[in-house]
Parts: C-alpha cells; structure tokens; sequence
C-alpha cells in the first residue's frame, strides 16, 4: 500500500505530517511527499528518507500584493503538476497537514480519485482545509469544534487531537547541555518562534537580553539568516537558526519558553508541562488563530502561561516583566493526558481505512 503525504511551509503543519508518515510506515506502508522543493517540507522529508515530488504552489497574501494577482496560475499549474505525479506514483490515499502547499496537491488528488484525508490543528478551519474539506473523504480535529458543524461536515469529522513527534518522550536534555556547553545553576529559556523565526521577537529579545542574561541562560532559535554575529559567543546566550532533530531535547532541557502560539507548539507545551510567555501573531499578518490558541491555552493553563501582544514587543521589559512572573513555576513532568504518539495513530488508522476502501 502506498500513501502520499502533503503540508508545508512551517514546521508547525510538517512535523505532524511526519508524525503521521512515521505511523503509516511502521504499519508497513510505502510514502511518497508532494510539496514545494527547496523548502522546509523538502528538507523533512529527505531527512525523514521519504521521496518527494515537487508540486508549485503559492499562497494568499494578507496585504495589496502583485503575487494575489499570480497565485491562481500557480495553483492551476500545481494541480496538474499533482495530477500528474499522483496518477504516476498511484498511491492509495492522500494525507494533507494543511497550509496552502496542500491545496494544489488536494485538488490534484481529487481529480485522480485518490481519496483525502486532511487534519486541522487549530480551533477553525483554515483557508486550505476549507477549500479541501469539501473534496476530503475524512476531516481529523485536533479539537471539537466550538459550534455546530456546517452540513457538508457533519458526517466525516473525527475528532483526534494533533499528532505530535514520538521523539518528545526520548529526549536527552543533558546532551545537549553538554554539548553546547550551557552550565547549570541557572534556569534554561528557550526562544522559538517557527522554522523562520520573528524578527519583532528576535529584535525585543536582544534589546532585553542584558536582563534576560542575569536571571536564565538564553537558548535563542532565531531562524534562518537571523544570527547576531556580534552577539557570538556572549556569555549566557547561545544562538542558533534552527534546531531539526535536537528539538526534543531543547524541549526537556528548557524551564521556560517564549515563543509564537501555533498549535503544534502549544500542544508539545502541553504534553511537557512547560511555563510559557506566548506572543501570537496578529491579525494583521495572519487570519488570527494564534490569538485564539493562546487565548485558549492561557485560559487553560492561568499558572502557566502569559500572553504578550506583538503589538508590546517594542515595550521596554516586556519580555522580562513576562519572564518573571513565571519564574517560580516550575516545569512539570509528562503530562498524564494521551501519549505524544497518539492522536497520530489514531490519525494514521483513518487514512489506511480510507486508503482500503478505495482499493
């Protein structure tokens, strides 16, 4: 049996989809990934040893953009690109993570009678799985939905949590303290925010650091071509662009986290209990669902989460004052909900049934 895989563009929708492709796998399925090349998800999915087909795609832009006015032919050329590959390839089923990397493939997919099976992390569907719920045989909740369901959904949701990466419980913290030479004595922040990073965070960050610097050893992921060079080798903090598989390990090695609030994040924050300052992206650049997660999330955890505003960065001591209202909550253990691996088994099930019954 043969499953393709699709979702891109953040770690936050290809993580899952890895989660879900390791499960497809050691049930002894053969994968195949569609999505752009020379992006994030190529990169996960040659580390991850699955081969990967390339599907153009392109996004709606939240401002005037001259690419709004290109995107519909690029997605017209995805779709045959997908349609194409797929009919070659003939896997049994599709899985799609979401973001718009998977619109072209999901639309391909539906032309070639492949049946879809799409999952949403957040508390409402985004644009993506708007548009392939419609096509999609089955569509996997990472939570109940709030209010009733329109029609056409009614019928083939499942509600199964967000899959996460199994390695969560594995992780080595102390080797990769020791490895990059953080000393212990002091409390470990770690800063993320996504494959690319913030600059509005990485930037307040910086300007905060001499006072973030006193209280904790600062663990700064900063993404892609964001690096301070002048800041090398500052005593107390250790930049880095991107953490692939020492992740889980930053995770467990960390007491506290600032980071955006994506689904994904949260939910791997939940699992390890950890203290969290979350500043979600706003409106303005995104439809708004980090500000629902977080909002969700610090409802859930008062104790162990505070919200900063994007809009605050630019205060002096923001991140500080945030910091230290969390500094005597300590970092739980594994949390005694579902197991990390979970809700992708559950998720990786539903995709074979889907897959058997189109054979």
């Amino acid at each position: 049996m043969k499953i393709a895989i699709t979702g891109g563009a953040s770690a936050g929708h290809v993580v899952p989809a890895l989660a879900v492709a390791g499960q497809l796998r050691d049930r002894g399925a053969e994968l195949v990934f569609l999505g752009r090349e020379n992006t994030i998800e190529h990169d996960y999915a040659q580390r991850a040893g699955i081969p990967f087909r390339h599907v153009p795609s392109a996004g709606l832009r939240r401002h005037r953009s001259a690419g709004n006015l290109l995107m519909p032919f690029t997605v017209a050329r995805g779709v045959l690109a997908a349609f194409t590959a797929l009919r070659r390839e003939r896997p049994d089923a599709l899985f799609s993570k979401g973001s718009y990397v998977s619109v072209p493939v999901g639309l391909g997919a539906a032309l070639a009678r492949v049946p879809v099976v799409i999952h949403e992390s957040d508390h409402s569907l985004g644009l993506a799985n708007k548009i392939l719920g419609r096509v999609a045989t089955t569509i996997c909740l990472s939570v109940a939905a709030s209010g009733p369901a329109p029609r056409w959904m009614r019928n083939k949701t499942q509600v199964t949590g967000l899959p996460l990466r199994a390695d969560l419980a594995d992780a080595r913290p102390d080797a990769l303290r020791e490895r990059l030479g953080i000393p212990g004595g002091k409390r470990v922040l770690l800063i993320f925010c996504g494959s690319s990073g913030s600059q509005r965070v990485n930037t307040a960050v910086r300007t905060q650091l001499d006072a973030l610097c006193e209280r904790y050893s600062v663990l700064h992921v900063a993404g892609k071509g964001n690096l301070d060079p002048q800041l090398a080798g500052r005593p107390g903090y250790w930049q880095l662009e991107y953490l692939h598989d020492d992740m889980p390990h930053a995770l467990a090695l960390a007491d506290l986290v600032i980071g955006r609030a994506g689904a994904t994040t949260l939910a791997e924050l939940a699992a390890l209990q950890l203290p969290a300052v979350l500043v979600p992206l706003p409106a303005s650049v995104s439809r708004g669902d980090q500000l629902d997660n977080a909002r969700a999330y610090a409802t859930q955890n008062p104790d162990r989460c505070r919200v900063v505003a994007d809009e605050e960065l630019t205060d002096a001591g923001v991140l500080v004052h945030a910091c230290a209202a969390l500094s005597a909550v300590p970092r739980g253990g594994q949390s005694a909900g579902p197991r990390p691996e979970a809700a992708a088994q559950r998720i990786a099930e539903l995709v074979l049934r889907a897959a058997n019954r189109h054979r």
